[in-house]
C-alpha cells in the first residue's frame, strides 16, 4: 500500500504557500517535478507588474518547509544548509534563494545564497540567520529579486524594471520669516551697536546686521533694548524681499547673513556654532559626562537619538578618548522665489565636550567611509524634528524664523539598497559593519 508521509505533506504545503505568495506579488513560480529536483524546487520568473512583460529571466528557489523554527527568538531564526546543496547552488548560472516556510505561522523568509555566503565564515558554518523584519517575503521583495538577476546579467541582457516605488527624502526645509523688516540709522559700526545692546542685556540677541549706515532686523527697533543702539527717530519698515533683491547678489548675501543669524538665535540654547567649519553642533551635557540624548516626536512617531556620545578610552583609562557631537552645515537657498534651508548632516569631535580633538579629521573620514544611507536618514530625521519644533507652554517659539518639513518625493523607479550591498567586497562589508558597531551608527 502506498503512503504519503508527514514530511511529504509538509513539503507540499510549503510549495503551495510559497507559490501563492509569489502570485500575490505579481510574479509566477514554476516548480520542478519531484524526480527532477536536484537542488532547487523551482524558478521564479520576473515579470513587469505594470505591463505584464516577461523575458525568461529567473531566480532559482530552494524551499525548506519546517514545522519548527530553529533558534527562534521572535526576531531571528536560523537554518543550517546541507554542504552538497551549497556546492550545487554556487555552481548555478542564475541567482539562487533559500526559502524557509513555516506553515503553522504562515511565515516565509528568504535569503540570496550567493550574497549571504560570500562571507567565508558563514560558508564554513553553513548556518543562515534570518531576520523576520528584513527577510520576510512580501510584495516589496519584487525589486530585490530583480536586483539579484541584475547582478547576474550579461552585456546585452536587459532586466525588466520592477517599478519598485522609492520614497526620496529631501534635506530641504521651507523657511518662513516676517513680511517686513525694521531699519534705523546708526552713527557707528556693529561693534558700537553690540556694546549698546550689552548695556541693556547681558546676553543680547544676535539676529541683526548693519547695512551701510542702517541697522536691519526683524525685531522691533522701538523696543527699549535698542534705545541707544540706533536713532529712534529714524525707525522705519521695509518689505523683506524687496530689500533682499534691491542690489542683486550683494543684497541677497546680506539677507542670507541675516537669516543665518536668525537661525543661530533660534537654536543658540542647545547648539554651538563653529566659525571655522561653519556648522552647528550639540553642546555636551556636564551632568552626564558630556553625553546628551535628544528625544522628539514627528510624523513617524516617537524618536530618540544620542547626539553627543563618548568613544574610546584615554591614555589614563579614566574616561573616553573623544566625544562625537551631531552637527549640520546650514545653507540658505532661493529656489523659484521661495527660501529654503539645506541641512547637511556631519559630526564634530571634542576631547572633553568643549575643546576640539586633534584627530577630528581622521574620525570624520572614518565615519564617512562606513556610514550608510540609513545612518544619514536617521541623522536627517533628527535635525528635521529639531528645526521644525514649535513652542509650548514651557518654551516660547522664536518668532522671526521658522521651518516647515517637506513631504518626501515619490519616484516610480527605485534601486534596492541590497543591490549595492551585495556587490560590495566581503572584507569591506565586514569592516563597515564592525565600524558601525564601534561608532554606534
Amino acid at each position: 500500500m502506498k503512503k504519503l508521509t508527514g514530511n511529504q505533506l509538509l513539503g507540499e504545503a510549503g510549495v503551495h504557500r510559497f507559490a501563492t505568495r509569489i502570485l500575490d506579488a505579481g510574479l509566477s513560480f514554476h516548480p520542478t517535478t519531484g524526480t527532477l529536483d536536484a537542488g532547487v524546487d523551482g524558478f521564479i520568473e520576473l515579470r513587469d507588474p505594470e505591463t505584464g512583460e516577461v523575458r525568461a529571466q529567473y531566480v532559482a528557489a530552494q524551499l525548506k518547509t519546517v514545522s519548527r523554527l530553529a533558534e527562534d527568538n521572535g526576531e531571528t531564526f536560523s537554518f543550517k544548509a546541507n554542504e552538497r546543496d551549497l556546492d550545487y547552488w554556487f555552481n548555478a548560472n542564475t541567482p539562487v534563494i533559500l526559502v524557509v516556510v513555516n506553515p503553522a505561522t504562515e511565515l516565509i523568509c528568504w535569503k540570496s545564497v550567493q550574497a549571504y555566503f560570500q562571507d567565508p565564515d558563514r560558508k564554513r558554518s553553513r548556518k543562515v540567520v534570518f531576520v523576520r523584519q528584513e527577510d520576510e517575503l512580501t510584495p516589496d521583495a519584487v525589486g530585490k529579486l530583480a536586483a539579484l538577476v541584475a547582478g547576474f546579467a550579461r552585456p546585452g541582457v536587459v532586466t525588466p524594471s520592477m517599478r519598485s516605488e522609492e520614497e526620496l527624502e529631501t534635506n530641504l526645509l521651507r523657511a518662513s520669516f516676517p513680511y517686513r523688516l525694521n531699519v534705523a540709522s546708526i552713527e557707528d559700526g556693529p561693534g558700537e551697536v553690540r556694546d549698546a545692546l550689552k548695556r541693556k542685556l547681558e546676553r543680547p540677541p544676535i539676529d541683526w546686521i548693519v547695512d551701510g549706515d542702517r541697522l536691519v532686523t526683524f525685531r522691533d527697533l522701538e523696543d527699549p533694548l535698542f534705545e541707544h543702539a540706533c536713532d529712534q527717530g529714524s525707525v522705519d519698515q521695509i518689505e523683506t524681499l524687496d530689500w533682499a533683491e534691491a542690489d542683486g547678489e550683494a543684497s541677497k548675501r546680506l539677507f542670507v547673513r541675516l537669516l543665518g543669524l536668525c537661525l543661530g538665535e533660534r537654536i543658540r540654547e542647545r547648539l554651538v556654532f563653529d566659525r571655522d567649519r561653519r556648522y552647528y553642533f550639540f553642546k555636551g551635557n556636564p551632568q552626564r559626562r558630556g553625553e546628551r540624548v535628544y528625544t522628539f516626536k514627528d510624523a513617524r512617531g516617537d524618536g530618540k537619538r544620542t547626539v553627543v556620545s563618548r568613544h574610546g578610552l584615554n591614555r589614563e583609562k579614566t574616561g573616553a578618548s573623544y566625544l562625537r557631537h551631531a552637527a549640520f552645515v546650514p545653507r540658505f537657498l532661493d529656489l523659484d522665489g521661495e527660501w529654503y534651508l539645506a541641512v547637511d548632516p556631519t559630526y564634530h569631535f571634542t576631547r572633553d565636550g568643549f575643546s576640539e580633538s586633534a584627530f577630528a579629521s581622521d574620525y570624520l573620514k572614518k565615519i564617512k567611509e562606513i556610514e550608510r544611507n540609513s545612518n544619514v536618514r536617521g541623522h536627517m530625521r533628527m535635525w528635521r524634528a529639531l528645526l521644525t519644533e514649535r513652542g509650548d507652554m514651557l518654551h516660547a517659539e522664536y518668532p522671526y524664523l521658522s521651518f516647515e518639513a517637506l513631504d518626501p518625493l515619490r519616484h516610480p523607479y527605485g534601486v534596492p539598497d541590497d543591490l549595492w550591498s551585495e556587490r560590495e567586497d566581503p572584507d569591506m562589508s565586514k569592516a563597515r559593519k564592525a565600524g558601525q558597531r564601534e561608532l554606534d551608527l
